[in-house]
């Protein structure tokens, strides 16, 4: 449910299907939801150090594409709640899809034939089209969300059984998190949707100083971008468990959590 009041700003009225429980053109004339904008910023920050960090380990080189979606769906919703435009929405939601159907391709390709791997990359292209196609004929937000929260659990899902096949601690502890991570925002998300008027009513009690840290919305992104990271990292770590390098090396998890990479420790890493 949007806030009751709104202001009136740059990019003028909102065209967006939906719209968050964040005051409209508060905090700036040219940003309709400033946090739900500027939280953005720890998807897109993550996305460029995961394309930095493929390179510096010299992984393959389709991880870059996983880390390249979350990078645009950050940018997309950047625009979609500076602007609050049907433009700016879909430049968010269509590459959520898109970056979900290809991690999903990613996890099933871990495991196919090599002759397999061109026509999966085929058929998720043609799936995102298809529900492209779909969403601009019937631009309905369950419809998006039904489509992204199928892929999004398939994925998890192919995780589980991959994990219990390896019985990688380390990918365990990274499932976990990355679970956790998304589980509490999409909590924080559903609060933010259907308690919107009881939020609003809190925030005018307290300082305003503090009222940034009520929108949960805006925390959504950090803890849903920060789950989608981790999944990725996760992805990659499964790819070497059923395809190790030839010299045996292993991935192990840096101390600060935010990154695997290499080491010679015997298979410590498990």
């Amino acid at each position: 449910m949007a806030p009751l009041v709104d202001q009136a700003g740059y990019w003028g009225e909102r065209t967006s299907t939906v719209d968050w429980c964040e005051k409209n053109y508060v905090e700036s004339y040219y940003v309709a939801e400033m946090w739900n904008t500027v939280s953005n910023l720890v998807m897109m920050l993550q996305a460029l150090y995961g394309i930095y960090d493929v390179f510096r380990n010299d992984f393959e080189k389709k991880f870059i594409i996983a880390y390249t979606f979350l990078f645009v769906v950050g940018m997309g919703s950047w625009a979609f709640h500076m602007t609050l435009l049907y433009e700016m929405q879909l430049f968010d939601e269509l590459p959520m899809v898109w970056g979900t159907c290809f991690s999903l391709y990613l996890l099933c390709d871990i495991k196919s034939p090599k002759s397999l791997s061109k026509p999966g990359l085929v058929a998720g292209l043609l799936l995102s089209i298809s529900f492209t196609l779909i969403y601009l004929y019937n631009p309905l937000p369950v419809l998006h969300n039904t489509a992204f929260a199928i892929l999004a659990i398939s994925s998890y899902v192919l995780q589980i059984c991959m994990i219990r096949q390896t019985r990688c601690r380390l990918c365990a502890t990274l499932y976990a998190l990355s679970f956790a991570c998304y589980l509490f925002g999409f909590a924080l998300w559903n609060v933010d949707k259907f308690y919107c008027d009881n939020l609003t009513s809190f925030r005018e009690s307290i300082p305003g100083w503090i009222s940034p840290t009520t929108q949960l919305h805006a925390w959504w992104h950090c803890f849903a971008g920060h789950g989608t990271y981790l999944s990725v990292l996760l992805t990659i770590h499964l790819h070497y468990d059923f395809h190790p390098r030839r010299d045996q090396s292993r991935l192990k998890i840096s101390y600060c959590g935010f990154n695997v990479h290499w080491t010679q420790d015997g298979g410590k890493s498990k």
